[in-house]
């Protein structure tokens, strides 16, 4: 009964590490020669989904292994390693990083993928090995451009945009990275998506433009900047064709942008 308790005990809490060749902390009975599934398919599952939110690699070294794919979905419709980057778990992102089959291009039921996690914690280090693993700059709807201009990330935005990312990609409800950039607000990065050729009047499907995003967060002044006369909307259906020039067809000469002053302390 003993052994019993403490095996479920290590199952729920993942904790402590297997020392002799017994039961592990994943309901696992090992031996030097043989190693016998004590856990059926959700227990695993169950028991690979916490140890990538604990951050427990040698845990989930251990399930590889014994055969769980590295692209399982976890907790919340998250590819593990789109979990392990949500949380900033980096043993457990080299572990499953390094693994056979890995498909650093698994989207979340939210679209989210690998690269964009990299990009809104502005991570360039992870960004530049799964580009090299094959990650995609642009894809349909939310892309890694608008999740580093989320957080002003200019550096990676600028190796984004060096590497072709879609300047003007809007998501099914229109918003641009322009959009994510003004509503930080990020002078910063309002101004290098501007260099390269980003369009103030690519709106929303609410009709909101990157003016109305900066005015909304504090940024007047730069509400102002970026204030266009008439919205282009939105496509209603098709989302994955490249997207029609915005209304005049080029973007308002750039100007300087003083850094916003703070006020004076008292």
């Amino acid at each position: 009964m003993r052994n019993l308790f403490i095996a479920a005990a290590l199952a729920v809490l993942l904790a402590g590490c297997a020392s002799e060749p017994k039961t592990n902390d994943f309901g696992v009975i090992e031996n030097q020669t043989t190693t016998v599934k004590a856990a059926g398919p959700e227990e695993t599952w169950a028991n690979f989904a916490g140890a990538v939110d604990k951050n427990r690699a040698d845990v989930v070294a251990d399930l590889l292994k014994a055969g769980v794919s590295p692209n399982t979905l976890v907790a919340d419709g998250d590819p593990a390693l789109v979990r392990a980057m949500r949380w900033g778990n980096q043993p457990v992102i080299e572990v499953l990083l390094a693994a056979p089959g890995i498909d650093v291009n698994l989207e979340s039921r939210l679209g989210e993928n690998a690269l964009m996690m990299a990009a809104l914690k502005g991570d360039q280090e992870t960004a530049e090995r799964l580009v090299a693993m094959g990650a995609k700059v642009n894809k349909s709807g939310w892309t890694p451009l608008h999740y580093a201009a989320t957080e002003g990330h200019v550096e990676i935005m600028q190796w984004l945009l060096d590497l072709g990312a879609d300047v003007n990609v809007q998501t099914r409800a229109g918003v641009t990275p322009l959009y994510m950039a003004a509503r930080k607000p990020s002078r910063q990065a309002v101004m290098l998506l501007l260099k390269h050729g980003a369009y103030r009047d690519l709106c929303t499907e609410r009709g909101e433009s990157p003016a109305t995003a900066a005015t909304r967060a504090g940024d007047k002044e730069l509400g102002d900047y970026l204030a266009v006369e008439k919205c282009v909307k939105p496509k209603a259906k098709v989302y994955s064709e490249a997207l029609p020039s915005a209304a005049d067809g080029k973007a308002r000469m750039l100007i300087h942008l003083e850094p916003a002053k703070q006020p004076a302390k008292k």
